[in-house]
Formats: C-alpha cells, sequence, structure tokens
C-alpha cells in the first residue's frame, strides 16, 4: 500500500478514485470524509495522507477552509488535487485535476504532480519586500494543558500569502519590523485581524485566550496601551482574554522599563508570557523574576531534551525544572509531536504544551471543528 488519499467527494467520484486505485499494485487507500470531518484529520493528521482529493461541490462552504490546510500551509503542505475543474481561484494555478473517467496510470501522474505543486508552495526565500499589509493571513495553533489535557488559548501566528496562494512565514514580517513606529504599526494590524475573526466567527465560545507575539520595539512602545484598548473594545473582546508573549528577537537590556510595561498591562487586565526561551537566553534570570504569567520553552530545548547525547539530554532537562520549579506560572513546552515527548515535558515539570501532536496552525474556518472532536473524543484523535 503506497500510502492514504482523503476524499472529499460524492459517491461517484469516490468510486472512480478506488476503481483506479486498485488497478496498480499497492496502490493507495482511498479514505473518503465528510468535509467537515476531512478538515479535523487535516488539523490533527496531516502527515497520514499522501495526497488529498477534494470535489469543489462536495466540499460546499468547506473548500477554501480545506485549501487552507493543504496549499495554505508554511510547514508541511499536503499534496492536493481537485476532482473536476473548480471554479476560478488564483492559489489553484498548478493543481492538478482529475477528470472522469480516468485511469490508474492517469491517477499516478496526478498524484505525482501534486506531490510536486505541493512542494513549490514551500516558499523558501524571504520576500525582498513587504508592504501590503491585507495580504496577512492569521492561523491559529491550540496550547493545551497538561494535567487534564484541556485547551485553554490559542496563539496567533501570522503569515503573508502571495499572489497564488502560497504562504510566507514569519520571518519576513519580523524582518519587516524595522522600527519601533513600524513593530507598533504592524503588529497592531495582526490583533485587529485577529480579533475581526474573533467577532465574525464568534470566538467567544470557544472560551479560549487569545496569545498575540509582541517584538520589544513594540511592547515599550508608549502607545501600546491605548492601541490594545480601542483594538479589544471595537470587539467585544475581555483583556482577560488576551495574552502578549514577548518575543526574544532582541535582548531585553533595560529591566526597569519593561518591567513598568509588564506591571501597566498586568494592571490592566492582559496576560503577559515571554517567548522562546533557553538556557542562553540574556538576563534570563534577571527576567525570571519580571511578573510574567507565563514562560514558553523554545521548540529547540524540547528536542534538545530528546537528545541521543546524554549531556545535551540532562542540559535541557535540568533547564526545564529549573524553569518549572522557579514559580507557579505556566511553563509552555513547544514543539510537541509525539505522545512519549508529551509525557516527557509533563514529568519534567511543564504545564502547557503546542505542537502537531494537539494541532497544526489551523484557519479560523477550522477551529471549531477542531475544538469539538477534542472535546468530544480523549485526545481529539491526536494520539493515533
Amino acid at each position: 500500500m503506497e500510502g492514504k488519499i482523503l476524499a472529499v467527494a460524492n459517491p461517484a467520484w469516490q468510486a472512480a478514485l478506488r476503481e483506479a486505485a486498485q488497478s496498480w499494485q499497492a496502490g493507495p487507500e482511498i479514505e473518503a470524509q465528510s468535509p467537515a470531518e476531512a478538515v479535523i484529520k487535516l488539523a490533527t493528521m496531516p502527515t497520514a495522507y499522501q495526497a488529498v482529493a477534494v470535489e469543489e461541490d462536495a466540499a460546499g462552504p468547506w473548500f477554501d477552509t480545506l485549501l487552507d490546510l493543504t496549499l495554505g500551509d508554511t510547514d508541511r503542505p499536503i499534496p492536493l488535487l481537485t476532482l473536476g475543474t473548480p471554479g476560478p481561484q488564483n492559489r489553484l494555478n498548478g493543481t492538478p485535476e482529475l477528470n472522469r473517467p480516468f485511469s490508474g496510470d492517469e491517477l499516478r501522474e496526478t498524484l505525482r504532480l501534486a506531490a510536486i505543486n505541493s512542494a513549490n508552495h514551500v516558499a523558501p526565500r524571504v520576500p525582498e519586500a513587504f508592504s501590503d499589509v491585507e495580504s496577512i493571513r492569521i492561523r491559529y495553533q491550540p496550547i493545551i494543558r497538561l494535567a487534564d489535557m484541556r485547551p485553554t488559548t490559542v496563539e496567533i501566528l501570522a503569515r503573508i500569502q502571495t499572489e497564488t496562494g502560497t504562504l510566507v512565514g514569519p520571518d519576513a514580517i519580523i524582518a519587516a519590523m524595522t522600527n519601533g513606529e513600524f513593530a507598533m504599526s504592524l503588529s497592531g494590524f495582526i490583533v485587529q485581524r485577529a480579533l475581526r475573526e474573533h467577532k465574525e466567527n464568534d470566538f467567544n465560545q470557544l472560551k479560549l485566550n487569545f496569545s498575540f507575539n509582541l517584538p520589544l520595539d513594540a511592547m515599550l512602545h508608549p502607545g501600546l496601551l491605548d492601541k490594545l484598548k480601542k483594538l479589544h473594545a471595537e470587539d467585544n473582546v475581555a483583556p482577560t482574554a488576551l495574552r502578549f508573549e514577548l518575543t526574544e528577537t532582541k535582548p531585553v537590556t533595560d529591566l526597569p522599563a519593561i518591567t513598568r510595561v509588564i506591571e501597566t498591562l498586568h494592571n490592566a487586565g492582559y496576560k503577559i508570557a515571554l517567548d522562546d526561551i533557553t538556557p542562553f537566553t540574556p538576563n534570563l534570570n534577571a527576567l525570571l523574576d519580571l511578573p510574567f504569567r507565563a514562560m514558553k520553552l523554545d521548540r529547540s530545548v524540547t528536542t534538545g531534551a530528546l537528545s541521543p547525547h546524554q549531556p545535551t539530554a540532562k542540559r535541557n532537562h535540568d533547564f526545564i525544572k529549573k524553569i518549572s520549579q522557579h514559580s507557579k506560572r505556566a511553563v509552555i513546552a513547544e514543539g510537541i509531536e509525539t505522545e512519549s515527548t508529551r509525557q516527557l515535558m509533563h514529568n519534567l515539570g511543564a504545564s502547557h504544551g503546542q505542537g502537531y501532536l494537539f494541532a497544526r496552525p489551523l484557519p479560523a474556518g477550522a477551529l471549531y471543528p477542531w475544538l469539538t472532536q477534542w472535546l468530544t473524543v480523549p485526545g481529539g484523535g491526536g494520539f493515533k
């Protein structure tokens, strides 16, 4: 068996796919799902599938969300092929199509082309210029409390969508924050875009906190608090539902200044976290004394704790224990992709986890289906 194809299609298309797949030795298994079920599968188990085959009519209102979970991903995009000729969409340029009737050889060739097209949708180069804020797209990655496996927060991740539908990761946005004024403006736009989706999708019902990354220049900007108050007031979101993660793109050197900012934001009801900490974070001991509500372990700490090189593993084990024992604040381990990693992080004292074991970064349309599945089925299917 070469793998699985996840199919969102009517019965006639399903039968045609199965017939073609069975015509060659060890052909792929065709797994047919409803559009909502396919969204859940792609949200939690994207690597389980060799490709996704979508018929636009069968996908209905889920079509754009399914595209977001295949073409619209900066990490591990899934090969996509369309069944029949879809309506005009720029992001589908180059996406292979199947039209009935088709042979097993035609299916094999279409899958090959889909794999090539998927690889081409990973943009390895940061755009030379980034000026169109309307090209920003929002993704939501859940954060799970490890003690009871309950989702508590979604981290807001910003991406740039090119004209062809390719998403470019955060490096392009970070590179654009060349000064404090622009860092503040761009950060404010990302918050505004996410809160707009919060309102449009009635995300109040999710009862999840929203967590935003803020570079040091934006967090120290004198207009930050007034900007935040205006933004969340417009969309009726309580400040207690918002958390801001201080990113370590620049080291913190003015501890009194950042302390004043954290205390001001805390007194206004916001939660503050320190992002991407490692044993080598500058001034870490001093930062640990500041009133952060959460500490996020860098992905390298999580992977380092699994290292077969014992000194490396021990250094990261000791670091996680140190951070976890320092106070009662949340300690979030990023990059959890296996159940054994989750267990190790929990045993070392991490209180929360984030990573592909639980969910990939999700478009807004996938957040409700993912949460419903997660709360209905223990583990949400994430541990299969």
